[in-house]
């Protein structure tokens, strides 16, 4: 793992393994089971790397389970120097034995273990590794099963409620079936469909959303314009009259900025805080300048009764992401899934924010992945990273060391714990 050699660190490092946890951002509300290890191996974030090292569209769909791990050597020999790859590997080790991956036989022996895994590993990993609750956005269709009851989360899951599909509507298929249930009518204007949302957003803040999530970034610049209701109602009476059309981004961009500014004033209205998806995204080929936190400065400037988590440590555009946190009040900076991404990067961050930023206005983790497993790896690099930046700062003089181990725990409990208005007793 990536640690330090100042006198600071090992003391700091010990420390943090009791400090408690509240993830930011997941995306799985319970136990998740997985057709097999391969499929299990994938379900982390050291899938990217593996694709960008050659192994892109590397399975056949006739393959045995041998043959995949003989494929999957190929390309991990290649790529497992990785910040992804490290943590997979301490999640593999902490959670299964497994020392390592080098091998036909390793992966074998891995195979076997797996087939032991069950719903029991769930729980036991999160008290072990001290979380005491996390943030999870699902998708809509599953979304929608927990709202009416259908399903149970986990005693640990807090809900965000999942934005981007009430405001990125390219036709008619495209407006949620929640929002016409809840209105008992079709939605035919876009005041039946406000109407509608207020209904429906009414009941998930009843259900218990402590937040809501955006991660529109994936698919549209994050500079959002500030268009006016009626250039907006064009756009919805032009999809509702045409209900067998699909409309580009360009032409839909009125109606999904609008939308976008009407949600975030029900935020405003509920006090609920915002989670913005900001910097580096899942996968491959995607295109970075579209993400970058600072496009942002424009809607926070307008609404600075909404509080915004900006997630990801807005990677790799460290300086923009350090301005927002410092100059705006209602902007806090949420490391979840960079630490992960680049423990260097989120050191030098994190150093440079405790000169800059009030630490009040830092969470340092969330896994962001699909199984507890992987939270245990990622949570392990978070922790190192934690203490590599704040024993710096403490053996250069910045800090005490008690200083230090409060800042620790604010970032990786208190603060998300204010901030989401989670109600555990502060650390």
């Amino acid at each position: 793992m990536y640690r330090s050699n100042v006198p600071s660190y090992a003391e700091l490092r010990q420390y943090l393994d009791n400090v408690p946890v509240i993830e930011t951002h997941e995306h799985y509300a319970n136990h998740e089971d997985f057709k097999d290890a391969m499929d299990f191996l994938f379900s982390n974030y050291y899938q990217s790397d593996f694709w960008t090292a050659g192994g892109e569209n590397s399975f056949q769909e006739n393959m045995t389970l041998e043959e995949k791990f003989k494929v999957f050597l190929s390309f991990y020999w290649k790529s497992n120097k990785t910040a992804y790859a490290r943590g997979m590997q301490e999640s593999l080790c902490q959670c299964w034995g497994i020392e390592k991956l080098d091998t036909i036989e390793d992966l074998k022996d891995f195979e076997v273990k797996f087939k032991t895994r069950d719903a029991s590993i769930y729980e036991k990993t999160m008290d072990r590794l001290g979380i005491k609750a996390k943030v999870v956005n699902i998708w809509e269709n599953e979304w929608d099963d927990y709202v009416d009851g259908k399903k149970q989360a986990s005693k640990y899951t807090r809900f965000a409620f999942p934005l981007p599909s009430y405001h990125n509507m390219h036709s008619l298929d495209g407006i949620p079936a929640a929002l016409s249930k809840s209105l008992g009518r079709p939605i035919i204007s876009l005041d039946d469909y406000v109407e509608s949302f207020e209904i429906y957003f009414k009941r998930c803040v009843d259900f218990g959303i402590v937040c809501l999530k955006d991660q529109s970034a994936y698919e549209r610049t994050l500079a959002y314009e500030n268009p006016t209701k009626a250039e907006a109602e064009k756009v919805f009476n032009d999809i509702v009259f045409n209900p067998r059309g699909t409309y580009g981004d360009d032409f839909v961009r009125p109606l999904d900025d609008w939308l976008f500014h009407y949600a975030l004033n029900m935020a405003a209205r509920y006090g609920l805080p915002v989670q913005l998806h900001t910097g580096h995204m899942a996968g491959i080929r995607n295109d970075i300048t579209k993400a970058n936190a600072v496009r942002l400065a424009p809607t926070i400037e307008l609404h600075r009764n909404v509080n915004f988590a900006l997630f990801h440590g807005n990677w790799p555009y460290m300086d923009e992401y350090l301005f927002l946190g410092k100059n705006y009040p209602n902007v806090w900076l949420d490391l979840c899934w960079v630490q992960s991404i680049d423990p260097v990067y989120c050191v030098e961050l994190m150093k440079r924010a405790v000169m800059t930023v009030p630490h009040n206005k830092v969470f340092a983790f969330g896994g962001d992945t699909g199984a507890v497993e992987w939270v245990a790896g990622y949570l392990t690099l978070a922790r190192d990273n934690v203490a590599c930046a704040l024993a710096e700062l403490t053996d250069s003089g910045w800090l005490t060391l008690d200083e230090a181990k409060q800042i620790s725990v604010d970032w990786f409990f208190n603060n998300p714990n204010e901030f989401y208005k989670l109600g555990f007793s502060h650390v």
